[in-house]
């Protein structure tokens, strides 16, 4: 369950110091207090421990027994895993400009068991063999049907006709042989041959395919579903030599890429019954990048140009440069050649070639545009000129409408949010850093509300809110004050409403009608006064344009010269901390929550 910021904030708001870096490396962090943690703050704990860890173990080493540096051992071992496993994971996936091979994305599934794929093909170039079934339908002197099966010596046998052998045939070649042969045997016969169900046929997939083995296909099926039924081809393996063996010799040898990029799905020969699909080793291999279409790595073949290699990629884009530049390996050296477009025929490649294609684009200046929302007359997405201010788009969207609450505008900016995770990040990590290395850890690590902030402060989401003057009168007599906006702001007027909010340790949280005359105090009294647990030294005051106030003088101090309360604005009083979870605690991590109070008040407003 996410803990509320405003509870944090309770927390937080409890101490009056500074951060400090406490010398040495506690040995004393409370093993419960490890195990209460969320699990990524636990990472960040022993991540932050061991590095402290191993600078102590390069100065001394103390002595151990035997059986205690075994489990050390163990335990670092386990630990130094953990650590692995975690950075493999935060670092995981590789950039979008790597490049990759050229075929493998082609095999996505494969076949996960042996039974057949039977999905018959009824084009008339099949070829039909032993075990296929067909439908014979007979017109003019007789109407009737018939099936027949292709039996093993590649015959039919037709009633009052007799056998007549069709196996090897295709489909439709074994059409005509059978009119024509009806057409001897009988008068004014027709016939009309369908196929109703294909043989199957096993064949061995070995060398380099993903999955080798013993497969039941369709009689219909060719090299491409073969390979993609069995997961592909392997890393070692070749998309330009895939040989087809029948009775030990090779009858084909097969180019993938003429199949992947020119389409090209027709084969000299059909696979049969106790073919072997031969996968071979890759050959060389080239890279192509920059001004290409498809940029990859590419399988080579024999003496294959620059040029055809180029076509494989996809040929050149538009606006590429005239000049083709070819990295090579000469020994320990490298070479370059610069390969003119008429010269790219006759340059032939080697292995390891890095194929570089320069290139240019026209950059035109960006669209920028924001989106305003809320209470103005026409909200909506707006284009903006460089150098607009938040003045002029406001006045562009119309104006305020008659209900709307000024004051309160929200300006969110993507630059902002960004500077905010990261100021947020660095504090985290001073905290976590302060908390291992403290000589108070032990205390520190005692109590059980320390865990549920750090894994919330861990988590907490930066807003990016950037606080502006909204008063359209005040900007047009004071320019200075007006906010020059960037793409991508998002700008939110909220209607008026006339509630103070009165959050925390109050006896009757929630909003109280707001009165001109009233401060802070009454405001609180209004609200049954402070709980048992309220810290009337540390308040904080959030005005609607996201300004916040954390006074440590009590509210007694309020008065109307302090601070207006206007409209939308938050009173909270956090908790005092010493009565969580015991005043020692509460003192041994006063010095950890000096700054993060008015931190995250005034970057994220209480906004949730």
């Amino acid at each position: 369950m996410k803990i509320n910021k405003l509870f944090i904030l309770s927390i937080l708001t409890s101490s009056s110091l500074l951060f400090a870096q406490a010398p040495g490396l506690s040995e004393n962090l409370n093993e419960d207090f490890l195990k209460s943690l969320p699990d990524e703050v636990r990472t960040d704990f022993l991540r932050e421990m061991s590095d402290k860890n191993e600078v102590q173990d390069e100065v001394y080493n103390a002595p151990e027994t035997s059986i205690n540096t075994l489990e050390t051992n163990v335990e670092n071992l386990k630990f130094q895993l953990y650590l692995i496993e975690q950075k493999i994971r935060e670092e995981s996936g590789s950039s979008d400009l790597d490049l990759k091979r050229f075929g493998p994305g082609f095999f996505n599934t494969y076949q996960s068991t042996f039974m057949p794929i039977n999905e018959p093909n009824f084009a008339s170039d099949y070829i039909v063999d032993a075990g296929d079934s067909l439908r014979l339908q007979f017109t003019g002197s007789k109407k009737e049907s018939l099936s027949a099966i292709i039996q093993k010596d590649g015959s039919i046998n037709i009633p009052e006709a007799g056998k007549m052998t069709i196996a090897g045939l295709s489909l439709l070649e074994a059409s005509e042989s059978i009119q024509a042969y009806i057409d001897e045997n009988f008068i004014g016969l027709k016939s009309h041959v369908t196929l109703t169900n294909m043989r199957n046929i096993s064949v061995l997939v070995i060398g380099n395919a993903t999955k080798p083995g013993v497969y039941t296909f369709n009689g219909g099926s060719n090299v491409l579903s073969v390979l993609h039924a069995t997961g592909g081809i392997n890393n070692r393996g070749s998309f330009r030599s895939i040989l087809i063996k029948r009775n030990n010799k090779v009858i084909d040898n097969i180019d993938l890429y003429d199949v992947l990029i020119n389409g090209n799905l027709r084969f000299k020969h059909g696979l049969r019954s106790g073919d072997a699909v031969v996968v071979s080793s890759k050959g060389g291999e080239v890279s192509v990048s920059g001004g290409i279409a498809n940029p990859g790595i590419y399988e080579i073949k024999g003496d294959q140009s620059l040029q055809e290699i180029l076509s494989y990629a996809g040929g050149l884009v538009p606006g590429s440069s005239n000049l083709v530049l070819v990295d090579r390996k000469v020994g320990v050296d490298k070479k370059i050649f610069a390969i003119a477009r008429e010269d790219l025929g006759s340059f032939a490649l080697r292995n390891g070639d890095e194929i570089k294609v320069g290139s240019f684009s026209p950059i035109s200046n960006p669209i920028h545009q924001i989106t305003i929302s809320g209470e103005v007359v026409h909200p909506g997405t707006y284009t903006i000129a460089d150098g607009e201010t938040l003045s002029s788009a406001l006045k562009r969207a119309g104006g305020y409408t008659d209900n709307a609450f000024e004051f309160g505008g929200i300006l969110k900016r993507e630059s902002a949010k960004k500077i905010e995770d990261k100021i947020n990040k660095r504090i985290y990590q001073d905290l976590i850093k302060f908390i291992a290395t403290s000589g108070n850890a032990k205390d520190i690590s005692g109590g059980s509300t320390l865990p549920l902030v750090l894994g919330e402060f861990r988590n907490v989401k930066p807003v990016g809110r950037v606080t502006a003057e909204f008063n359209l009168s005040k900007l047009t007599k004071r320019p200075s004050l007006d906010t020059t906006l960037h793409h991508g702001d998002t700008i939110h007027i909220p209607p008026f409403a006339q509630e103070i909010y009165v959050l925390g340790e109050v006896l009757t949280p929630g909003a109280r009608m707001y009165d001109p005359e009233e401060n802070a105090k009454g405001y609180i009294e209004k609200s049954g006064g402070l709980g048992l647990f309220g810290d009337k030294e540390r308040v904080v005051i959030i005005s609607p344009n996201g300004d916040s106030h954390l006074y440590s003088g009590g509210i007694f101090s309020f008065g109307k010269s302090n601070i207006d309360i206007i409209p939308g604005t938050v009173i909270y009083i956090p908790r005092e901390i010493g009565k969580l979870d015991g005043l020692t605690y509460a003192s041994a991590i006063a010095p950890l929550f000096s700054s993060l109070a008015l931190s995250l008040a005034s970057l994220n407003s209480i906004s949730d």
